[in-house]
This record gives C-alpha cells, structure tokens and sequence, in this order.
C-alpha cells in the first residue's frame, strides 16, 4: 500500500484511538497491531494492517504527520516491551490505559479543550496530549508519585486546573523549542503538573485570598508554598533533581526578580525556566481569584511583553509566540 490517498476512511469515535509516534515503529519489521493516520477529528484511514511491515519512505505521508493512530485497546501492544516516563522505564504491560486518577480524570479534557481554544499550534496540541498520557502511565505504575498526585486531589478544582494547564503549555513550548526526547518533555509535563503541590499545607484562607490583598505575612506564607512542595517530594525516589528544581524555581525569572532565592535566568534549571514562563501565562488565560477577568492569548502574550517586560527565558518566550503564531 504505497499511497495513503488511495484508501477510503471513515468516521469513528476518536476516543477509540490514541496517538504513537512513528518513531515507534522500526522500518522493515511488522507492525503488531492495525496502524491509523488521522484525516479529521472524526476520520482516521487504516494505512497498515496487523502483520504488515513497516516502509514508511515508499507511502505518501503528509508533511507533518509525526503522529499515528491504534485503537486504545491495542496500545499496550504497540509501544514495545518497555516504554520510558519521566525518564524511569516501566513494563508497557503493567500500564492500565484508563487511568483513575482523580486529579487527571477530572482536569484533562476540559484543560486541552480551553487550551485548543486559545489558538494553539494543532500539532503541538496533539504531542501534549500524548504527553499528558504517559504521565497518566506514570502515575498508575509508581505508588510514591501515585500519592502525592492524590495529596493534589485536596487542592480546589481552580489549583488543579491550573496544575494541568501549567503541564500542557510546557510541553506546547518545549516542543516549539525544538524538545523532541520523550524522556524530557516527560520529565518536563510531571515537573510541572506537580508544581503547586506544596499549596496542599496552606490554609484555606490564604489559598482563598487574593495576592493583592496579601500584606507582609501572608505574603510569607503563601510564598512557602514552593518549600514545602520540596520537602513533599524530597523522599520520594520516583521524583528527580530536575522535578524538584522545577518545584522550587517556578516563581524565578531572568532579572532575579522572584522568589524565594531571587536567583536570574542562567542560574534556573532549564526546566524550571519553561514552568515559570506556562504558570504565569496560564494564570493570565485562567479565571481564578486573582484573576476576575482573564485575557485571550494574543492578549497574555501583549501583557507578558508589555506589561510585565517579558520577564522569563527569551527563548521560552520567544516559543510560546512562535506556538500561538502570534506576533507582539
């Protein structure tokens, strides 16, 4: 089959699919499951069949398709005998597709619907998704992050939602950065899902409080939200350096403006300066209480810019434009 416009496709349900890399079929072998390229969001054409070998040079692909398609329930034959999360390697085997986790079930549709809305690059969108995805892997497979992810289940819905919108703008921006291991965007997606998780400890009345109304010593408080997201995770041998420089660095930026140590651009952890970046935009995009009136994304570029002086990573910045195709 040597040209994919030749086949009829047909609509589906798209839940009955997930995405795979192309990087995860080896030319020349047989793939072990039936192989789908997305036309629509409701039309997939089958492009190889269960046992076929893979010669991906001699079929006609569109320019961009880094994606393919196999139906959910034939994933976990698909991915190999291993697959890699956050840099630690789990058994594809053990991984249950339909994660309950109440943290992710309850935010990951809504989220990359409001984030489709904001004017995302397609593609990018997609590679999110399927980030988004492994985590999900992730956290079913390792019990120290399946916990900490249900501590997050205590935080108000506003505080999740903003966890997993934080998490996808990342990898939106790492991809437009050129980020293309898996392992890191990854690493980068459960970094950043996670980088709140020291809200759990404070109390209600300052979560509720808007900044601006904050003096001097709930300011305080509230600040130590980024510690005791590290002490959280400190113990935990499933939770890297990296995830835990992100913890402790995402209210950073490049003129060592923020906190806690007040330290600048070429000092953070190259994740950590891509979190910073997605919490503040997804705070400008958000409704929440310190923000009544939440801006569109052309309109959060514009204050990110002009308003605050584009206080974060150039080139991060410089990606979540490139992104949204929006020009300041």
């Amino acid at each position: 089959m040597s040209n994919v416009r030749d086949i009829k496709s047909a609509p589906v349900d798209p839940e009955d699919f997930m995405a795979v890399s192309r990087d995860e079929f080896i030319p020349g072998t047989q793939v072990p499951v039936d192989i789908f390229l997305k036309l629509s969001e409701k039309n997939y054409v089958m492009i190889l069949k269960e046992g076929a070998k893979v010669n991906f040079d001699q079929m006609h692909f569109p320019e961009k398709a880094e994606w393919l398609y196999v139906r959910k329930a034939d994933y976990h034959k698909c991915v190999g005998k291993a697959l890699t999360v956050a840099g630690i390697v789990l058994d594809s085997q053990k991984i249950s597709i339909e994660t309950k986790t109440v943290v992710l079930s309850r935010a990951a549709d809504s989220i990359f619907k409001e984030i489709e809305h904001l004017g995302f690059d397609h593609l990018a969108l997609e590679h999110s998704k399927v980030i988004s995805k492994s985590i999900q892997a992730l956290v079913d497979d390792k019990p120290d992050i399946s916990f900490v992810i249900n501590l997050m289940a205590n935080l108000n819905e506003d505080l999740i939602r903003h966890a997993m919108m934080v998490s996808a703008i990342s990898v939106i921006i790492a991809r437009s950065m050129k980020w293309t291991m898996s392992a890191n965007l990854e690493k980068l997606a459960l970094g950043a899902l996670l980088h709140d998780v020291g809200m759990k400890e404070l109390p209600d009345e300052i979560l509720e409080m808007p900044r601006h109304a904050m003096n001097r010593e709930q300011a305080a408080i509230y600040e130590s939200h980024v510690y005791r997201g590290v002490e959280i995770l400190r113990t935990m041998p499933s939770i890297s350096d990296d995830i835990i420089a992100i913890v402790l660095e995402h209210h950073e930026n490049s003129p060592g403006q923020g906190y806690p140590r007040r330290i600048r651009d070429f000092k953070m952890n190259p994740f950590a300066r891509v979190v910073a970046l997605a919490d503040c935009f997804a705070e400008v995009v958000m409704k929440s209480v310190n923000n009544p009136n939440p801006k569109n994304a052309a309109a959060a570029v514009v204050f990110i810019e002009t308003t605050l002086g584009q206080p974060f990573h150039k080139p991060a910045f410089t990606a979540l434009k490139q992104a949204l195709q929006v020009t300041v």
